[in-house]
């Protein structure tokens, strides 16, 4: 026969047990709402930003290639943009890669970013260029975004999952 008096304090421990899972549970889920949050606004962008560094030498005569003016343009207007739409945003934290190839012979793959954010290099991707009219390569642009966002869940698990990013491609004209 169980006593009453032995069952005492048992409502205590599952409840500290079930408060302590549901605490994860709820970090978790943070931690996955804002990253998501980060990435929707990471690939609008990107893609934003490719656009424009594709739609260039249609707009304003430039050449194939990017230069390092460009490249700061963009990450300008990136840093503007995310503190427009970011409620905390630290410019320390954003990282941007633009990257141009041409399939000029004298060319290189031209990029321009931070050490932070590096993605899988262009060349990679050449099956994505397509063949013009004029029987020449189309450009590919690219643009990385990578965001360091806090550390909510990689803190109780022991792990580093701060780093959002993004990348766009496009076909040059």
């Amino acid at each position: 026969m169980h006593l009453k008096s032995k069952q005492e304090g048992s409502f205590t421990v599952e409840f500290a047990l079930i408060g302590v899972m549901l605490s994860f549970v709820w970090a978790f889920s943070g931690d996955i709402i804002i990253k998501m949050s980060m990435k929707g606004k990471l690939d609008r962008l990107s893609y934003s930003l490719v656009n424009i560094l594709k739609e260039r030498t249609q707009l304003y005569g430039a050449g194939l290639s990017i230069t390092q003016e460009e490249a700061s343009a963009l990450n300008s207007i990136a840093a503007n943009s995310l503190s427009r739409t970011v409620g905390a945003f630290d410019t320390s934290r954003l990282a941007v890669v633009v990257e141009a190839r041409t399939y000029d012979p004298q060319a290189n793959t031209d990029r321009f970013g931070p050490a932070a954010c590096q993605p899988n290099r262009l060349e990679t991707l050449d099956d994505l260029s397509v063949l013009t009219t004029w029987d020449r390569q189309a450009p590919l642009y690219r643009v990385t975004i990578c965001y360091e966002t806090d550390n909510w869940i990689g803190s109780l698990l022991g792990q580093d999952f701060t780093t959002v990013s993004s990348s766009s491609v496009l076909i040059g004209r």
